[in-house]
């Protein structure tokens, strides 16, 4: 699922793109892969689940270079003019709005990898009930 919204950050409304291009672009930007954005393990039991989870290692300039990449990908999309720049965003956004955007971009991140469930749980779930309309199979005909 693209993942979109819509901002406002230095007295503009921006669109943000999460997709592929958002990390591409983050890569281009920052030189690092996007894996840091990804929680790693860092424990496992004797069953081989997990026990524990560190946090991404993304720092905020981490964070507002995804988001510059996703409003990049946005109206790059579109063949448009992206109406904002990365210097707008480094020294003319407030604290708010720099806060929005990378609550934002997490928000997008967060949409675009969660994979949409086709059957409910509920499916899977064993039930006590007999079925209905149920019979018992008829004679056997491999007589």
């Amino acid at each position: 699922m693209i993942a979109e919204k819509t901002i406002t950050i230095c007295g503009k409304e921006v669109q943000m793109r999460y997709c592929a291009a958002s990390e591409t672009g983050y890569e281009l930007l920052s030189g690092k892969s996007s894996d840091v954005f990804a929680p790693t393990i860092s424990e496992k039991n004797d069953k081989g689940e997990i026990v524990r989870m560190e946090p991404p290692k993304a720092t905020a300039d981490d964070y507002i270079k995804l988001a510059i990449a996703s409003i990049i990908a946005a109206y790059e999309r579109n063949e448009q003019e992206v109406p904002i720049s990365a210097k707008d965003i480094m020294y003319e956004a407030e604290p708010t709005e720099v806060k929005n955007i990378i609550m934002s971009v997490i928000e997008l991140r967060q949409t675009w990898y969660t994979v949409p469930k086709t059957v409910p749980d509920s499916e899977f779930e064993e039930s006590t009930e007999e079925p209905k309309n149920a019979q018992p199979p008829a004679n056997d005909s491999s007589d």
